[in-house]
Parts: structure tokens; C-alpha cells; sequence
């Protein structure tokens, strides 16, 4: 007899954190996911944190939670290889990974010195 899947509750709301245009007062905020569809007049800050309402490709609907621009809209989350947004760990601000098969950037410690020893 098979063990029924473990319940897995309703899925955690994804977030993100805008990490380009800074020097240009932002990203573009477009009114849905066509990339020549109407832009609006506000740019989204850079440092700003939305949360994923949908994602296809690399468009993202968002919902604004932190940070200027406007409340919803559409972002490139890559341009030309350059990330926009980053995903973010809801409790650690840790980067993850956004794209299939991406993996992410560990930091390793850095190696500290042997204790010396002293003679008495």
C-alpha cells in the first residue's frame, strides 16, 4: 500500500527585490506582459520589494510592497543577460535562484589564521 503525498498547504507568495536602473531612476513599468505594450510614468526604484503576482519568461507582474513606483504592473526581471530583479528569501533576504537550473552564488568563509602558540 502506497503512503498518500504529505500535504503541502497553499504555496508561499514569491518576492523580489529591483536591483537595476539606478542610473536611471529606476525600471520600466509597462501595463502588461507585451514588451511594446503601454509604459507607465512612473519607474519602479531601485531597492524596491514586490511581490510575484505571475511570471512568464522573464516578465514579472508584481504588487509593490517596499520602495516607489507604481502599486502594479509588468517588469524584465534580465535585460541582455543583466538581472533587474532578484528573487529574495522572505526571512533571510537571501538571494535564490529565479531561473530554471540557475543555482546560486555561495560565498565560501574565508580561511582564518592557526591561534600562535607562546612559550611561558
Amino acid at each position: 500500500r502506497r503512503a498518500s503525498p504529505a500535504w503541502r498547504g497553499p504555496a508561499m507568495p514569491l518576492f523580489w527585490r529591483i536591483t537595476g536602473g539606478a542610473d536611471k531612476g529606476g525600471i520600466l513599468v509597462r501595463e502588461t506582459s507585451a514588451l511594446k505594450s503601454a509604459a507607465r510614468d512612473d519607474r519602479l526604484s531601485t531597492g524596491a520589494e514586490v511581490e510575484e503576482l505571475a511570471l512568464e519568461g522573464e516578465r514579472l507582474r508584481y504588487r509593490l510592497r517596499i520602495g516607489a513606483g507604481p502599486a502594479e504592473g509588468w517588469i524584465s526581471i534580465r535585460v541582455t543577460g543583466k538581472d533587474l530583479a532578484v528573487r529574495i528569501d522572505e526571512l533571510s533576504g537571501a538571494r535564490r535562484p529565479h531561473a530554471a537550473g540557475e543555482t546560486p552564488k555561495v560565498e565560501k568563509p574565508a580561511a582564518t589564521a592557526p591561534a600562535s602558540t607562546m612559550a611561558p
